[in-house]
């Protein structure tokens, strides 16, 4: 099986501002969880038995399906306190409520399942929302109840009432984005490796 990634990347702006945050994570708390994966946003991640099934499916669509690029504000910080996936506290930056990503995300988990084989054996526990999702999409984190962010890092072993942690929490944002393509990479733990991209026009 490969694990599938599709990313959301940004402006060198915003890609600049994110790199700047995880090198001051590194230089307070030396590596951590997250801390040299590529500025994104995951849009979803699955597992698939065949990369080129899937580059079949992006190769042969219609134009009916293409979608036109938008805006995306990048407008918070925020935190999964003792993340249950590092077990450590993740940092990342907050996306304004934006129903045309929502909906980006589901047409292409819709699309990929009924075209292709999913995985859905999963191991995590998680709760039965995730898992109804997982179970139908091979991504538990779809739809309403997805989190759309930037993750800075994971950092562990301190409190969540570190002084770093509450004065990211304080910081205020206004950046913005446009979404004008969808990135696929193979992941392998730490490793990204570009497979393709579909282009919003």
């Amino acid at each position: 099986m490969y694990k599938i990634a599709a990313f959301i990347t940004f402006n060198k702006k915003i890609e600049k501002n994110i790199l700047s945050k995880k090198a001051k994570v590194k230089v307070k708390f030396g590596n951590q969880i997250y801390l040299n994966h590529p500025v994104h946003l995951t849009l979803f991640t699955i597992s698939v038995k065949s990369i080129n099934s899937l580059k079949k499916i992006y190769k042969n669509l219609g134009n009916e399906f293409i979608k036109k690029k938008f805006k995306i504000n990048i407008n918070k910080t925020g935190a999964f306190l003792n993340d249950p996936l590092t077990k450590g506290h993740t940092l990342y930056y907050g996306i304004k409520k934006n129903n045309l990503l929502m909906k980006l995300q589901m047409k292409h988990l819709k699309l990929i399942n009924k075209k292709m084989y999913v995985s859905k054996n999963l191991n995590l526990k998680i709760n039965s929302k995730l898992k109804k999702n997982y179970k139908k999409y091979g991504f538990p984190f779809s739809g309403n109840i997805w989190i759309p962010h930037i993750t800075i890092a994971s950092i562990e072993g301190i409190s969540e009432k570190n002084a770093f942690i509450k004065k990211f929490l304080k910081l205020k944002l206004n950046l913005s984005s446009e979404v004008d393509k969808i990135k696929f990479y193979r992941v392998n733990k730490d490793k990204h490796y570009f497979l393709f991209k579909t282009e919003l026009i």
